[in-house]
């Protein structure tokens, strides 16, 4: 059984980011609106305090979602808005202007910062080309990570080991069949792509055609990555699979067709996805999806799946984006709930893991 966590109308960070801090009994959660702020809330007595407010999140726009990263091994929170990466140590009050990026330039708003809170890793992007750097935290001095002149996205450091910095080639899924990167300073200087998907096709027949990957989630246990292939894709297998940094050959960790989103416990014994359409219902990707999503833990081991939850599904930042607790006892996830009179309710739900499954 759900239970609810925090505000109306907040909601969880980005999958490959983490939210949690207070050594895993609170949670950062954004709460939307025309001007967003980050709030923190107590998982165990459901307090809530502001920890950076609205006035440092001015309106920039229609569509801009408001995320944000909290370091695995210090209590420091960045966001990216507005063309500024912003911090706050946690253990204060205190909110800093990390980076501004230059004129002409446009930042990503989605950044990743180290375990120990020191570094930030930032996208921005002109004319074309993108580039990653990586900041001081401290200084605001900037070094280049990698440069493409393709879009890219979703950088963040692999949290086993980062001296990985994981990243996207970001565009439609039919249309990219390089999505999932990686950068090391020695073992990979320029940027690898961790993941043939064509040969991904081959199990099903279907060479010549790629499998569509998105969604990656780096692990806590490996140099790997938890990847989606879509229910959408014309070619499988589809479902979850685990890439690694260095070259081992992917593995189908669960078979299914309507996986969207995944996360990985901080043990690597455990994935959960989310759902385009009730997870067993006929069909595949977006197909009879009828609005609904199911919230699934997988086994990494057996690929057993577990339907845990479900919800309705609304556009970012809404849709649910399950994520572990640090401690893998529960599962978090944003639920949408439609009223008969239309009305929409919108917060964080908590369901815990079966012991079986756990």
């Amino acid at each position: 059984m759900a239970s609810t966590v925090g505000l109306r109308n907040s909601y969880l960070t980005y999958p490959h980011a983490n939210g949690f801090y207070g050594g895993g009994r609170c949670v950062a959660l954004g709460v939307y609106g025309p001007q967003p702020w980050i709030a923190g809330v107590d998982l165990r007595g459901g307090a809530s305090e502001v920890l950076i407010g609205p006035e440092w999140f001015p309106q920039v726009g229609s569509g801009a979602v408001l995320w944000f990263d909290v370091a695995l091994d210090a209590e420091v929170l960045v966001s990216s808005w507005g063309g500024r990466v912003i911090a706050r140590d946690l253990r204060g009050t205190d909110v800093d202007v990390v980076y501004a990026v230059p004129p002409g330039w446009e930042l990503d708003g989605l950044c990743s910062i180290s375990r120990d809170g020191a570094r930030v890793l930032i996208v921005r992007r002109r004319a074309g080309v993108s580039e990653i750097l990586e900041v001081e935290r401290g200084t605001g001095r900037s070094r280049l990570v990698v440069s493409h002149g393709w879009y890219a996205n979703h950088a963040h450091y692999c949290p086993h080991d980062e001296a990985w910095v994981a990243y996207s080639h970001e565009g439609s899924a039919g249309s990219v069949s390089d999505r999932v990167w990686a950068w090391h300073a020695t073992a990979a200087p320029d940027g690898v792509n961790v993941v043939d998907q064509s040969r991904l096709a081959e199990p099903d027949g279907h060479a010549g055609g790629h499998v569509w990957l998105g969604h990656e989630r780096w692990a806590f246990h490996d140099a790997a990555a938890v990847v989606v292939a879509y229910g959408d894709s014309p070619v499988g297998p589809r479902g979850v699979y685990l890439v690694h940094a260095d070259g081992r050959v992917p593995v189908l960790v669960s078979r299914a067709d309507r996986d969207w989103h995944c996360g990985i416990s901080r043990d690597g014994r455990a994935v959960v996805v989310d759902t385009t359409g009730l997870e067993g219902a006929p069909g595949r990707g977006w197909a009879g999806a009828a609005g609904l999503s199911s919230v699934v833990h997988v086994d990494l081991a057996t690929g057993a799946r577990t339907e845990l939850a479900r919800t309705q599904v609304r556009d970012h930042p809404f849709h649910p984006h399950p994520c572990f607790t640090p401690d893998g006892a529960a599962v978090l996830y944003n639920a949408v709930e439609r009223a008969a009179d239309g009305t929409v309710g919108r917060s964080v739900a908590s369901v815990a893991v079966p012991a079986a499954s756990s």
